[in-house]
């Protein structure tokens, strides 16, 4: 976590420093859970029931969706922005 924070000092990008966050909260989230709980505690369920109509969406946890949005905008940034180099 320490070299995360070190990168998250010296983010380029609002998006860098963003996608960083997410990643460092959501493993501070579980590790805090893991800490207090025993178990990691933050778990949604989605969904809908009507007397004609039932959805369920699956569980997961906010801290590892958390974790994935940070690498998603890590990978977009480091595949998709055009980086400018001065020559």
């Amino acid at each position: 976590m320490a070299l995360l924070l070190v990168w998250l000092a010296r983010a380029g990008s609002r998006l860098t420093a963003v996608s960083l966050g997410l990643i460092i909260g959501g493993a501070a989230g579980n590790a805090i859970d893991r800490l207090i709980h025993e178990a990691v505690a933050d778990f949604i369920l989605f969904h809908i029931t009507t007397e004609s109509f039932r959805f369920s969406w699956y569980v997961f946890n906010l801290a590892d969706t958390a974790i994935v949005a940070g690498v998603v905008g890590l990978l977009y940034e480091s595949a998709l922005v055009p980086r400018f180099r001065s020559s």
